[in-house]
């Protein structure tokens, strides 16, 4: 290599080394983190529907997305529900576990008030999240009305007519 191509090469490197010295560390991916989202649901087709989503993060991660019902596995508990947190960046898998539960029920109008404590994980996901990992605890505030038996009293059994679920939970997530 001739002189002016190595003196050229070694101004390359020291450029270069000099811009990873001074770059910016990676943003950190472990940290505190809120999700907050709201579900709106039907079930005028006799199955509950979800009509739309969202959820907002905060925290080591900063996104908005939406939150998808997933079917239970076989062999979950009765209090697990699973659920997918979509973002543009990728999916977290949700495992919620209810530990808690109120309802409040006007037979008049079958209107109802459900609050759930739960505890959730995140157990990995896709894309961003392919490893995450979390855990939280979380409320969330159910508003509905039930649709009538035949004898004119307020269904358990069926999906609710019309439903909006709030969700507020905080924690920790890994990524």
């Amino acid at each position: 290599m001739n002189r002016p191509a190595r003196a050229v090469l070694v101004a390359l490197v020291a450029a270069v080394s000099a811009l990873v010295l001074v770059a910016p560390g990676a943003a950190d991916t472990s940290g505190s983190e809120t999700f907050n989202g709201v579900i709106v649901t039907s079930g005028t087709s006799g199955d509950r529907v979800v009509v739309s989503s969202v959820v907002r993060a905060k925290g080591v991660f900063n996104g908005v997305g939406r939150l998808v019902e997933i079917p239970n596995l076989p062999g979950d508990p009765d209090n697990v529900s699973r659920d997918d947190l979509v973002f543009p960046e990728g999916t977290m898998h949700l495992v919620s576990t209810t530990l808690d539960f109120s309802l409040s029920l006007n037979p008049k109008s079958c209107r109802f008030t459900a609050v759930l404590d739960q505890t959730g994980q995140i157990v990995g996901g896709t894309g961003q999240f392919a490893a995450a990992s979390g855990s939280a605890t979380a409320t969330v505030t159910g508003q509905g009305i039930l649709p009538r038996n035949h004898d004119g009293s307020c269904s358990g059994e069926q999906a609710s007519l019309h439903e909006v679920d709030m969700i507020a939970s905080s924690g920790t997530l890994s990524f």
